[in-house]
């Protein structure tokens, strides 16, 4: 028996397992040296301590106390479970304890031997896969897109607020039941055929597709369909009102051509009518050159007068025969040729010519000299688009 008791505790303090012995009272009674050098202490500076108070984290105390004291009241020889150690460094480890019960000879349960596996770092590993789930799932859950995976019988298990939202629907109704439960008929469209092509041999699509929702409206949606191991995952985006106003941009776009081509016609037609009175104008000022021509080459002095006597005409051989440009008789007024006994009489004549028109009359007028010179002068009316004017011709009589 002695033999059988040194060759045990040889095992316990050579084994490359941590283990510690742990009194009903919660004494620590034993210590191998694995488990000493994982929680840097000495042996003696282990044993006789209270195992929960000195190597326990204090926010896990109560909870490892209960766990403990549990295990002792139990009838299972063997129990399970997980809490945290501190190490001399203050650094805090996991272990996963293998518990055995230790009875006296009576029967009587006096402690536990507990052997230990340190699973720090697969909690460590887990606790940051767990994290980068809940990130994803939050990524997923307020994504713009609408997120929705399909598993192999066409259940939804996961489906996002906008996916949700796009299809009418809340997640309550669609977690859980099949695609065909919420959308009958949904299996017979072109759309599910190439879900049901993805989810048997792994292809992913994308594509735009038409929706006809249960009161008969339609909606349409830009999909990115891809096999995912559970399944297959939907991306989802409405392109509905993208594509009412891509309708009405090309609605417009139609009537705005349709506007510029009869626009185009009205321009070409005024653009014709303006040649046309150009071409005529440019016939007329010829025709005006050509007469201008004509009256500056004749020998008689020819005036255009307004109803006030102001000349508004005088050609070439009217500034021959008195002796002033053409410019100076333009800002003069008939009244400057006559002699300033004969300017009363200026009145009654123009409303003479007004009056009966064809007028011949023989006068005496001035050159710039101030030579007097005897002149028949004969005039009439002449009516034009700018108003009523007096054309007189004067010819020198040397009778």
């Amino acid at each position: 028996m002695e033999k059988h008791d040194s060759l045990a505790q040889l095992f316990f303090n050579q084994s490359d397992v941590f283990m510690v012995a742990i009194r009903s009272d919660e004494v620590v009674v034993d210590i191998n040296k694995k488990a000493s050098e994982i929680l840097g202490y000495t042996i003696n500076e282990v044993k006789g301590k209270n195992w929960f108070e000195n190597f326990v984290p204090e926010t896990k105390k109560e909870e490892a106390k209960h766990l403990f004291h549990y295990a002792l009241k139990g009838n299972l020889r063997h129990l399970h479970y997980e809490h945290p150690l501190v190490t001399k460094q203050g650094k805090e480890l996991t272990f996963n304890f293998h518990n055995l019960l230790v009875s006296d000879e009576k029967g009587n349960t006096i402690g536990i031997l507990s052997s230990g596996d340190d699973v720090s770092e697969r909690k460590r590993k887990e606790k940051s896969l767990k994290d980068v789930e809940n990130r994803l799932q939050i990524s997923f859950d307020y994504m713009i897109e609408g997120c929705q995976i399909i598993d192999y019988d066409w259940r939804y298990i996961y489906v996002n607020e906008a996916a949700a939202k796009q299809g009418r629907k809340t997640k309550e109704e669609l977690l859980g039941y099949t695609m065909m439960q919420v959308y009958p008929g949904i299996d017979k469209t072109e759309m599910f055929s190439h879900l049901r092509n993805c989810m048997a041999n792994r292809v992913r699509y994308q594509l735009d597709n038409e929706f006809t929702f249960s009161d008969g409206s339609k909606g349409i949606f830009e999909l990115r369909i891809n096999p995912v191991p559970v399944g297959i995952l939907i991306l989802s985006i409405d392109i509905t009102r993208s594509r009412e106003l891509e309708a009405e941009l090309n609605n417009y776009r139609h009537r705005l051509e349709h506007v510029l081509a009869e626009r185009t016609a009205d321009c070409a037609k005024a653009n014709e009518k303006l040649t046309q009175e150009i071409q005529e104008h440019k016939k007329t000022k010829e025709g005006l050159k050509l007469r201008a021509t004509i009256l500056d080459n004749v020998r008689e002095a020819i005036f255009l007068l307004n109803d006030k006597g102001d000349f508004q005409y005088a050609n070439e051989a009217a500034s021959r025969a008195y002796g002033y440009t053409v410019d100076e008789l333009l800002n003069m007024n008939i009244r400057s040729l006559l002699p300033k006994k004969d300017e009363s009489s200026v009145d009654s004549l123009l409303k003479h010519i007004v009056e009966k028109g064809e007028t011949i009359i023989e006068m005496i007028h001035l050159r710039s000299n101030k030579s007097l010179m005897h002149v028949k002068l004969y005039s009439n009316l002449a009516k034009t688009l700018r108003g009523q004017f007096i054309v007189i011709v004067i010819r020198e009589s040397y009778d």
